[in-house]
């Protein structure tokens, strides 16, 4: 039996299945009750110009009332917007302490859409708009996205739902999307998914157990590329903004040679392995050979080869 095998056989019976911590976050089949939810804020003077949201069965609220809205929003359990954790939230709630679950499309996006050109409705971390400055298209499009987003997710195996789940559980900008889906995830034994998920596509002798402990979301965005299949697939930049480590964990994990027993740098990270795989040789050239020719048609042609050997060790 494999090690996921026995991993997720595991009843998991302690308190903490909820990943959204102390929240009452039961999350019924189907998609909850949920709102989506776009604040238009003057660049100068910071304040609200306008607010848009929309809610799970089509209802819209478009006015400037912060207590309005909280109102519209009454018998709603689930908040979502794009980046509304770093950014609408700061402004709604102010005075009043969210009583709402967050859910952020954006944070989500590059981990379930990886591929070039990622998501048709994401530019960057910009949502994609024919209209400037109307919120509730915005909230139209957000909403399309967060859909998107909950059927990918669902998509994934679920050994890998499980993995990012695990990674991503306490993480603010994460906890909100992992409890609409009622994700699962475990608390031990992450590495040994993580190589049994990715035998062959990462180094196996990598220091897991440090990139999860330090670098959790680094890593599950690493690990997300690295299921790319087009080779055009790049991190956004406003990931390697706020996550930096993420270039350095796809170099600890795909271009570091560990020089031990390890399937993936003995092939993949070695010269002779992929000399044979690609041009089918054994080895390189020892000697260099080069022949010149000097005229053309009729006139008479000169060559010359010279060996390694006689090449000056300066010139080497």
């Amino acid at each position: 039996m494999s090690i996921w095998s026995r991993i997720i056989g595991m009843k998991k019976t302690e308190d903490g299945n909820s990943i959204a911590g102390n929240k009452n976050t039961h999350v019924p089949d189907g998609i909850p009750d949920y709102a989506v939810v776009d604040v238009e804020v003057g660049l100068k003077d910071h304040e609200i110009h306008d607010i848009g949201a929309l809610r799970h069965d089509d209802k819209i609220y478009h006015k400037t009332s912060k207590q309005e809205l909280f109102d519209f929003l009454n018998d709603i359990d689930y908040i979502c917007g794009h980046n509304i954790i770093h950014h609408d939230a700061r402004y709604l709630f102010t005075d009043n302490r969210c009583r709402w679950i967050l859910v952020d499309t954006l944070y989500i996006s590059p981990l379930l859409f990886p591929e070039r050109p990622y998501h048709r409705l994401v530019k960057d971390d910009k949502l994609i708009s024919e209209q400037i400055n109307n919120p509730v298209n915005d909230c139209r499009k957000a909403k399309d996205l967060l859909l998107d987003e909950i059927a990918c997710w669902h998509s994934l195996p679920r050994e890998k739902r499980i993995l990012f789940a695990s990674l991503l559980k306490d993480k603010k900008e994460f906890e909100g999307f992992l409890s609409m889906v009622s994700a699962e995830y475990i608390h031990a034994g992450i590495p040994e998914i993580i190589k049994e998920i990715y035998a062959g596509k990462i180094c196996s002798n990598a220091d897991l157990d440090m990139l999860i402990g330090q670098y959790p979301c680094g890593l599950a965005y690493a690990l997300a590329l690295i299921d790319t299949s087009d080779y055009r697939s790049v991190t956004p930049g406003w990931v390697l903004y706020n996550y930096p480590e993420v270039e350095f964990i796809l170099k600890l994990l795909r271009h570091t040679d560990c020089h031990e027993v390890c399937d993936y740098c003995n092939t993949q990270l070695d010269v002779l392995h992929n000399l044979k795989a690609f041009f089918g040789y054994e080895c390189f050239r020892t000697d260099i050979r080069w022949r010149a020719i000097a005229g053309t048609g009729r006139q008479s042609r000169s060559e010359w080869e010279i060996t390694i050997g006689d090449i000056p060790d300066r010139w080497r």
